[in-house]
């Protein structure tokens, strides 16, 4: 019996939490993967082993999720097509972030900067 009532409040929690997670794209347009690449200024030869970052945009939103706690990030996202520019400081502790953008079609990048000044990027269209 205490292993279903424990098991019954790990599902309840994990709902939960996945329904009010803000790194978690929930709305109904469609899902874009952005590739987010470490960039590399000493090494260009280092292979790449993946990023420490995922990113996604849904509905005007782009969400990120961190593999590890980068302390504050500073994101930015531009849309190339208009100029327009979003700016915002997310804790990377909670595991994830989201910005709001907008939701016109054209090519935007994404900048992200940790507290330690590595640099990750990316960019996409719509």
């Amino acid at each position: 019996m205490t292993k279903f009532i424990v098991t019954l409040v790990l599902l309840f929690c994990s709902a939960f939490y996945g329904a009010s997670n803000p790194g978690t794209p929930n709305g109904t347009g469609d899902i874009v993967e952005i590739p987010i690449k470490k960039d590399k200024k000493t090494r260009p030869r280092t292979p790449d082993f993946g990023s420490d970052i995922t990113a996604y945009y849904q509905d005007g939103v782009v969400y990120l999720q961190f593999s590890y706690d980068m302390g504050e990030v500073d994101v930015t996202v531009t849309n190339e097509t208009t100029g327009e520019m979003w700016q915002q400081t997310d804790d990377s502790a909670f595991g994830s972030a989201s910005i709001a953008t907008s939701a016109s079609a054209g090519s935007y990048t994404i900048s992200i900067v940790t507290d330690d000044g590595v640099c990750y990027s990316g960019s996409f269209a719509l």
